[in-house]
């Protein structure tokens, strides 16, 4: 199957499956985080197998479709593991703790590419955070996840210009909630 069809077929899938709106923002689809982490993927440059797993990131998660699926509808063997290196475990309902389990999966496999799409997830993310409903919420992107990849990804990405946009993410959104917290909201 062609690149372009591929494309296609995710497009379709994720404007399918992740339905509703975004936290925060009643305006806003779910499924637009993911294509906007793909086209984040691509202006760095990244392989199209890497942009279609950013696209599909969420697909298990919040899609109810299976790695086994997306095999059979055709993509590579490289895409459908980045997406599982994405995927934390939907059975868990621990979110603390699947969320650990995820971080440490992407510290054991070594791959840079699967950094690279979960700090775009990451990015985008923390552009949204502040939209979030509750502020446990907000400081646990900031205070727990932006560190955190600040700190692992920066073997696989410091030189790279998405590692630049991370850090400047990161820096914009904590030195927001550090102004209000200074002026005492």
């Amino acid at each position: 199957m062609g690149r372009r069809r591929l494309g296609d077929v995710a497009a379709k899938l994720v404007r399918a499956r992740i339905r509703g709106f975004r936290k925060g923002m009643k305006a806003e689809r779910l499924h637009l985080h993911s294509f906007r982490v793909a086209t984040r993927l691509r202006r760095h440059g990244y392989r199209q197998d890497v942009v279609l797993a950013g696209l599909l990131h969420d697909i298990v998660e919040d899609g109810g479709t299976t790695l086994k699926e997306l095999r059979d509808l055709g993509f590579s063997t490289r895409t459908v593991r980045l997406v599982d290196l994405a995927t934390h475990d939907p059975n868990d309902t621990d979110k603390n703790r699947r969320w650990v389990l995820l971080v440490e999966k992407l510290r054991h496999a070594n791959d840079r590419e699967a950094w690279a799409l979960k700090v775009c997830d990451l990015i985008d993310n923390l552009n949204g955070c502040a939209t979030l409903p509750m502020e446990e919420r907000r400081r646990f992107f900031l205070d727990v996840k932006g560190p955190i990849f600040l700190r692992l990804s920066y073997p696989w990405l410091s030189r790279t210009s998405l590692y630049r946009e991370l850090v400047d993410a990161f820096t914009r959104n904590a030195a927001e909630r550090y102004r209000k917290i200074l002026r005492g909201r």
